[in-house]
């Protein structure tokens, strides 16, 4: 079985803020409360995180995640990091990812993300990295890192990992495509680099998950109108808003949504 989980669909903030409270949000719609962003991608036996919030161990709970073969990250921002000490508990259920379900004790859990990115996770979490894959019997995580190249595939078990750039942010992102088009997650953007939109028009999307921090566009994330515009030139069967911050009501976003087109909430799961 194929699935993938909308672990966390708020922006930083999360709704509600510490701030604004629920902003625009209609506090009795359940689906506006949010927790940071974060996707969990499932393949059988293999299992993989896109980005460690620092909600990521309530939500892991929550959704009965033991076990992961890797993590792959969007970026080095605060909201899609900080959850990284709590990947410790994980370095003890790494699977074998020929697919044998089996508890292995001494292991790191892999990481991958862009040179850039890792850089600077190494910079902030030194503490939780090392090189060698057998892991010292330690109480603080071990995450060993891996830089990829955009446009190189790299292969997790059962599942083909394509990393793409995406651009307008504050820094670079990784946006990733898995299997061919089974399911393509946007990371924080505000343009698609055009090397990288010919590749989404090229090959079969069946679902993508793409970020909606504002309704109105603002000076690091697309609005609604800029989704729409690449949502027509990718041609998805299925699209799903994440990333939501405390000025998209659930039910104000899906009223602006066009056909197979819906905002998400915490703990969504989607069937590919």
């Amino acid at each position: 079985m194929t699935k993938a989980i909308i672990l966390g669909s708020g922006a930083a903030s999360g709704v509600p803020t510490i701030s604004d409270g629920w902003g625009a949000c209609d506090a009795s719609e359940s689906k506006n409360r949010r927790s940071r962003a974060g996707v969990y991608f499932e393949d059988g036996a293999t299992h993989i995180l896109i980005d460690s919030s620092a909600d990521v161990r309530e939500q892991l709970i929550a959704n009965n995640i033991r076990r992961l073969n890797a993590v792959f990250y969007t970026h080095a921002h605060a909201d899609h990091t900080m959850g990284i000490d709590d990947l410790r508990a994980l370095n003890y259920h790494i699977d074998d990812i020929t697919g044998m379900q089996k508890k292995v004790q001494g292991q790191a859990l892999d990481i991958y993300a862009v040179e850039p990115h890792i850089a600077e996770i190494r910079r902030r979490f030194a503490y939780v990295l090392t090189d060698e894959k057998v892991r010292e019997q330690t109480h603080r995580p071990q995450l060993c890192p891996h830089e990829i190249q955009f446009g190189q595939p790299i292969i997790i078990g059962s599942v083909k990992i394509m990393p793409l750039e995406f651009a307008g942010h504050t820094v670079v992102t990784t946006g990733y495509v898995f299997n061919d088009g089974q399911l393509v997650l946007i990371p924080d953007y505000k343009e698609i680099p055009a090397q990288t939109l010919a590749y989404l028009q090229k090959i079969d999307v069946n679902v993508l998950i793409m970020p909606l921090t504002a309704v109105e566009e603002c000076r690091y994330h697309a609005g609604i109108d800029i989704d729409k515009h690449y949502i027509a030139q990718i041609r998805p069967q299925r699209t799903v808003l994440t990333h939501l911050g405390a000025k998209c009501d659930y039910q104000t976003v899906l009223q602006l949504c066009p056909p197979h087109v819906e905002p998400a909430f915490d703990n969504m799961a989607l069937e590919l």
